[in-house]
């Protein structure tokens, strides 16, 4: 009887200290995991801090909104877009929000400054073939008298274009905005790193 029960004993410890070293085992394989999420996503946004810097420098220099700095903006995000479920192992609820909202919300600006830069070369396209249509039609038109003209028959272009001439500036100092959140979260999620 006493073999049986050392052996029922034995049988329970065995078990329960495989189970405590299974469970350790996780428990270390979701922190690595976790460290090295909030390693990737930091990288991303340091560099989107600094794609941020020069599609302002950009901007300042040549009033463009350069495309290729939006497309690697995007690709500076892949860390986050592939592994966001994983986000869940920070366990501040409101750093998680903050990065999820950083995110989603500079991905759409990103978008619709491409956008308003692709309208506005858009309406200079149109603008330029009627300008030359007018120089070939008309003989002895100067430029200045074709813009003019050209104008007066894009007029709803133009005043969209005004628009856009407007709101890109604004959406400039947005991305200022961005630049900055995106450098708080660095620090925030190298904080939580070593939690």
């Amino acid at each position: 009887m006493s073999q049986l029960l050392a052996a029922v004993v034995g049988g329970f410890l065995a078990a329960g200290t495989g189970w405590f070293l299974q469970w350790r085992l996780e428990a270390s394989r979701l922190k690595l995991t976790k460290s090295l999420l909030v390693t990737g996503i930091v990288d991303d946004l340091k560099s989107s801090v600094s794609l941020y810097e020069r599609l302002i420098d950009e901007w300042e220099k040549s009033g463009t909104i350069w495309f290729t700095t939006l497309n690697e903006l995007r690709e500076s995000r892949q860390i986050y877009l592939k592994n966001r479920d994983w986000l869940v192992l920070v366990k501040a609820e409101d750093l998680r929000q903050r990065v999820f909202k950083y995110y989603h919300r500079s991905s759409d600006h990103i978008n619709l400054l491409e956008n308003q830069q692709s309208r506005k070369y858009v309406i200079q396209q149109k603008l330029n073939e009627i300008i030359r249509d007018i120089k070939l039609r008309q003989e002895g038109v100067t430029h200045k008298q074709a813009l003019e003209q050209a104008v007066n028959a894009m007029q709803a272009e133009d005043q969209e274009l005004v628009g856009i001439n407007e709101l890109i500036p604004q959406n400039i100092q947005k991305v200022r905005d961005y630049r900055d959140e995106a450098k708080e979260l660095v620090t925030a999620l190298q904080k939580e790193r070593s939690v």
